[in-house]
Order: structure tokens, then sequence, then C-alpha cells
């Protein structure tokens, strides 16, 4: 099973995006190719507008499931 078959398993779920020592983004797991998926992050300040992101895999070290509230 790929990374992608697994993360794929979590679509429309919330998700907190790690690179290298840092955090990239968090939102909405929205869709997941071959080699990068799609996060739907909302603006912090304001509900709207929301914008949709593409993140490589090849700049991930980790992903985390955010729990159901």
């Amino acid at each position: 099973m790929t990374f992608a078959e697994i993360l794929s398993k979590y679509i429309n779920r919330d998700i907190e995006v790690y690179g290298a020592n840092q955090f990239f983004v968090e939102g909405i797991l929205r869709s997941v190719g071959t080699e990068s998926f799609v996060v739907e992050v909302t603006n912090g300040s304001y509900v709207t507008p929301t914008e949709l992101i593409t993140v490589f895999f090849a700049n991930v070290e980790g992903i985390r499931v955010l729990a159901v509230a």
C-alpha cells in the first residue's frame, strides 16, 4: 500500500502538514494524487474565502490527522 493510498482514506478530514522542522498548513484534505495532495485552507481571521493548496509529497515530513470533535 502506498502513502497516497493510505492518505486517501482521510479525505474530508482535518489534517496538519509538516515539513522539515516547520509547520506547513492545516486544513481539510480534499484530494490525493500520486505525487501530491490538495488541502482546503481557510484564512485564520475570516471564515471565507478558502483556498486550495497543492502539497507535494517530496516536501512533507509528516501529516497528522486531527481528531473528530
